[in-house]
């Protein structure tokens, strides 16, 4: 059973207008992921977590600011003992 757009992808679910040619949201076609071999489920592909890969930016910039006041103190007893 192959898939002919309009539909929803059997890949990623998101809709495919008529007449395209791949899905616009995963890029899958019929030569790639629109026919039952070519299945990715079981794969363990790492997937974008916007969460976390917030909180990593958020740590860094902590990470920043205490190395900065480190800095600043280490200049501060130097120069002013």
């Amino acid at each position: 059973m192959s898939f002919k757009p309009p539909g929803y992808c059997p890949n990623c679910g998101e809709y495919v207008e008529q007449g395209a040619a791949a899905c616009e949201s995963c890029g899958s076609c019929e030569e790639t992921g629109w026919n039952e071999d070519a299945i990715y489920g079981g794969l363990d592909l790492p997937t974008y977590d916007e969460e976390s890969s917030t909180d990593q930016s958020s740590s860094k910039v902590w990470g920043a600011i205490v190395s900065l006041i480190l800095l600043c103190m280490l200049i501060y007893a130097f120069v002013f003992r």
